[in-house]
């Protein structure tokens, strides 16, 4: 009778094993992120210049960065890097504060193993001096598992140092 009921929640623990080992998978990438991120700016003669780190929605919710023209995000369902080739201001007599429009190419990585290129179309608006906040929409198209076009949005606040 022991063995049945152990055979019967052996798939319950190896799913709720799986489920802790994304959390931590997530964390443990996020802090590596920020890490790199800061490390990178230490080598600078302006430690922190041009880095900004903040909150967003991507790839699930989690920690976006950018440094000069890169943009990474590492979220709960994956991880997503783009380099911003075009970014041009918006130059409005009624828009009082600065915002910009860009177009940035890229790729993402889901947990799940899902793969693929993106290119983001969107607009930074400066709020407050050293935050601002992003908008954007991303056409995506997956190269692995089941290979489709999709169309997602991200959204996020960041600071800069």
């Amino acid at each position: 009778m022991l063995k049945r009921d152990a055979v019967k929640l052996a798939p319950q623990i190896f799913l709720k094993t799986v489920n802790i080992m994304n959390i931590l998978k997530t964390a443990i990438l996020s802090f590596i992120f920020a890490f790199m991120l800061i490390a990178s700016a230490q080598a600078e003669d302006a430690p922190l210049k041009g880095i900004k780190l903040g909150f967003g929605f991507d790839r699930g919710f989690g920690i976006v960065g950018s440094l000069g023209k890169l943009k990474g995000f590492i979220g709960n369902d994956g991880v997503s890097v783009d380099y911003i080739f075009n970014r041009e201001a918006i130059n409005n007599a009624d828009i009082k504060v600065p915002v910009f429009w860009y177009v940035a190419a890229g790729g993402y990585g889901d947990w799940d193993g899902d793969l693929g290129v993106r290119l983001p179309v969107g607009v930074d608006v400066g709020f407050a001096k050293r935050v601002d906040g992003y908008a954007e929409i991303i056409p995506r198209f997956r190269v692995n598992n089941n290979t489709d076009f999709g169309l997602d949005f991200g959204i996020g606040v960041r600071y800069q140092f």
